[in-house]
Order: structure tokens, then sequence, then C-alpha cells
């Protein structure tokens, strides 16, 4: 992996900023690469799985992948630029940039294994486990890119996102779908969430229903205690208004 890291590296630093068609294509033409084979099959196999309502139509994966691959694909260029040993650059930016980018690569090959694992195998949890590091090394990516160019930063946070979702939704899958140990006990763990969730809702409505019920009472006290109160008032000031006429006669 870490022979990978480096090669990956010195790659992307001595061409990315050199050919932005380049920078643009890798990512569109190893997403592309790494998805085809699997095309005929991935929408007959995504549409027989359970999943949520907020789970996306198979359609959708195609448009947005090519968006945030296009988008990432420049963050790199941009970022390249600054790794160039000839440009004009602090020497802790461009190491910024050469980290960045040789963690850009590992983010990308972790990206183009997904497919694979998840449409070919089949394997719905090791397919979670990469996606968990796809997500993990694009958030390092965005952070070492904000720090050598805010352009490339922002460009990555789409990217980001839709990881996050995709995650979820991959997660979504193995919890509904999976068989195993490890599934099973996710699954009860998630029942078991569910009816704590539950319990805590009813409590809390519990709670703030007693509390409503002992304000109440603590208003309707308060009034009465006011209303006796007036009329004692009132009674008091009538006997002393009684009594000094009573005097003055």
């Amino acid at each position: 992996m870490d022979n990978f890291y480096h090669s990956s590296q010195n790659f992307l630093n001595q061409n990315l900023a050199r050919y932005p068609a380049l920078a643009v294509g890798l990512p569109l033409v190893g997403g592309f690469i790494s998805s085809s084979p699997s095309t005929r099959t991935a929408k007959g196999y995504y549409e027989s799985l359970d999943k949520s309502s907020w789970a996306p139509h198979p359609t959708v994966f195609g448009p947005v992948w090519t968006g945030l691959y296009l988008s990432i694909g420049y963050a790199s260029h941009l970022v390249a630029l600054r790794a160039d040993p000839t440009a004009l650059t602090l020497p802790s930016i461009r190491s910024a940039a050469q980290t960045g980018l040789g963690l850009y690569g590992l983010s990308l090959a972790l990206n183009f294994a997904w497919t694979p694992i998840f449409f070919w195998k089949k394997q719905i949890g090791a397919a979670l486990v990469t996606a968990g590091g796809v997500f993990s090394s694009a958030v390092a990516v965005s952070y070492y890119f904000f720090k050598v160019d805010k352009a490339a930063g922002y460009l990555t946070l789409p990217y980001i996102a839709w990881l996050g979702y995709a995650t979820a939704l991959n997660y979504d899958i193995w919890i509904k779908n999976a068989q195993g140990p490890a599934a099973d006990h996710a699954r009860k763990f998630g029942k078991d969430a569910n009816r704590l969730g539950k319990d805590v809702g009813d409590a809390a409505r519990h709670a703030k229903s007693g509390l409503q019920h002992e304000a109440k009472q603590v208003k309707d006290d308060a009034k009465d205690a006011a209303r006796s109160a007036n009329r004692n008032a009132k009674n008091a000031v009538n006997d002393a208004s009684d009594r000094l006429d009573r005097e003055l006669r």
C-alpha cells in the first residue's frame, strides 16, 4: 500500500499539472472501466435488493458520478499546479499538495474497487468496508486540497457529501440483505436501538405530559391563591372602613 501511495503520488505530481484533460479524464475513464462489465447486471441486482425508500433509482448514479468525477478531476489539476517543482510555491504548500495527490490516488483506487466488489462479487459487507475507506480518504484529500487551493477544496465537497450518502445506502442495504453473524448482530442492534429510541420517546412524552399537568396545577393554584388574597384584601379594607365609620359617628 505504501509503494502504491508513493507511485501514484509521483505519477500525479508529474502529469496532472501538465495535462488538465488527463486530470479530468483519469477518474472518468477509471470509473467507466470499473463499472462497464457490470452495467447489464447491476441494474437488475440493485433493483432486487431490499432497500429503504430514500434509495435512488439506478438511472441516477451515472449522471451523478460523471459530474463528481469531473469536479474532483479538475480539483486535482489545481492542486497539481502547486505541486510542480518548477512552480513558485512555498515548500509547505508543495508538500501538502504532494500529500493530497497521493491520498487522491489511493481514494480513486478504492473508489474503482467498490463496483466490482458490490456488483460482481456481491459482497455487500466488503463493499461497505471499501466505501468507508473511500469516504475517509476523500475527507483527507479534501483537507489537504483546502490547504493548497480553496477552489480545489470546495470542488471536493459534493464528492464527500455523495460518498457519505452512498456509504449510508451501502450500510442500509447490508443490514437488510446480508447474511451471516455480523449482519444478524447489526440487525439485532438496530432493532434494539429502535426499541430503545421508542422507549425514550415514550418516556419523554410522558414526562412532558406530567410536566404540563404539574405546570397547569401550579398555575391554577397560583390563580386560586391570588383570588383568595384579593378577597381577603378587599374584606380587610371593608372592615377597616366600617370601623373607621363607626368611630367617626
